[in-house]
């Protein structure tokens, strides 16, 4: 037998090896973060990957791969409402009691069950056919959610609602998520908003540089939806995007919300979610952290690396400096220093008081805890989902495909 018959003979014995190492084949839904946006907005240049695409690079590698585009302003009960529907190919349903504690419609938008028009629907979704939820930043907080309300549903929307109520907050629903991955994940919050008290318009003009960097016109009403339709927020034809957010955030019925992402996102906000949505024992969490910042050499400051995107040193430096003992607020420390320019990476390892392990690399994964995997010195808040980044594709991408793998050993 010749060299090349003994090399695809070899190769051909080894298939049936890798897919027996493969205990599920469940596909890999991306949950973005505070701000994020949807594959058609930005004309193309993606949340997941910026001038690349993670989402189509993972699938190349043979792991199927949906993207979420819930509100990048909205409250975690809200996105974990448009998430569910957006999965399952439904309206939007904020619950009945929700909406009338927060003033706003109980229904938004409907889902197509169509991949092409709608790119975070995964059809059969069920403990039979499961998902792993892969989460940045805000999505971290608002994944968690939706498996505790999949798994327990809400007994006050239930007692609203009665027959009407929606599947989502029925419950019942154990085993639809295997696991939760979330990179920078804001679980206890950022000091962020506390710091920069006009974070929402100071967002925007981010959103506005990405848009430039994209080479986009601003004006486009297709370049960025900030998806707040249920606060009778919706854009206006022929209004530019700087026009809108300007409306958003003067409005009164926005501002001052405790239904918002600002508002779960401040520590104390991310504390009270933290005291009802549960590490679940049937699900795998995984968390990985990182940062961009340097310890001062006499002083407990965190600094931002020289190496430190222009944008982000300002707010690098904030978050790094900024500290607050008041009675009844969560305590920030010199422990929430350390930053990668919007979240605190005390934020990234699990939620406060939540079971935790670090993972060794080659064991298996515990369910029902949160497995730590390690943390990425020198990433900035964006770099980890390449955008804005000076991180190549390939360091960028390699991390994922290293990721998805071991998702695929989960039993």
């Amino acid at each position: 037998m010749n060299t090349l018959s003994k090399l695809a003979l070899a190769l051909l014995s080894a298939l049936p090896m890798a897919q027996a190492m493969a205990a599920n084949n469940d596909p890999i839904v991306l949950v973005h973060g505070f701000s994020g946006w949807g594959r058609d907005e930005l004309l193309g240049y993606k949340h997941w990957g910026g001038f690349y695409d993670i989402q189509e690079e993972l699938k190349a590698r043979g792991h199927m791969t949906f993207t979420a585009a819930v509100g990048p302003f909205s409250s975690n009960w809200d996105r974990a409402a448009e998430l569910y529907a957006q999965m399952t190919g439904t309206c939007t349903d904020y619950g009945a009691a929700h909406a009338a504690r927060f003033g706003i419609t109980r229904f938004g938008r409907c889902f197509d069950k169509d991949v092409s028009k709608n790119p975070a629907y995964v059809a059969g979704w069920s403990a039979s056919n499961k998902v792993h939820l892969l989460a940045h930043s805000q999505g971290a907080q608002t994944s968690r959610m939706l498996v505790q309300l999949l798994e327990e549903g809400s007994q006050e929307e239930r007692a609203a609602s009665g027959a009407t109520t929606s599947p989502l907050f029925q419950g019942g629903k154990s085993g639809w998520v295997r696991s939760i991955s979330t990179i920078s994940g804001a679980n206890n919050g950022s000091s962020l908003g506390i710091v920069v008290p006009t974070l929402l318009p100071d967002i925007v003009a981010i959103v506005g540089s990405v848009a430039a960097v994209a080479g986009v016109d601003t004006g486009d009403r297709k370049i960025y939806d900030f998806k707040l339709d249920q606060f009778g927020l919706q854009r206006q034809d022929g209004e530019s995007l700087i026009a809108y957010a300007k409306r958003v955030n003067e409005s009164p019925v926005f501002k001052g919300s405790k239904n918002t992402a600002l508002y779960d996102l401040d520590p104390d906000g991310a504390k009270e979610i933290n005291a009802w949505v549960k590490t679940r024992g049937d699900v795998y969490y995984f968390s990985y952290s990182n940062d961009a910042t340097t310890k001062g050499l006499f002083t407990d400051y965190e600094y931002p690396d020289l190496t430190a995107n222009l944008v982000l040193q300002p707010l690098e430096l904030a978050l790094g400096t900024y500290s607050r003992n008041q009675a009844g607020k969560v305590i920030i420390d010199k422990n929430w220093y350390q930053n990668d320019g919007i979240t605190n990476t005390i934020s990234h390892r699990a939620p406060f008081g939540h079971p935790t392990v670090n993972y060794v690399p080659g064991t298996t994964p515990q369910k029902g805890t949160w497995n730590y995997m390690g943390h990425w010195n020198g990433w900035e808040h964006f770099d980890v989902i390449g955008q804005l980044s000076d991180k190549s594709k390939s360091d960028v991408l390699n991390r994922y495909f290293n990721h998805a793998t071991l998702l695929k050993t989960l039993n």
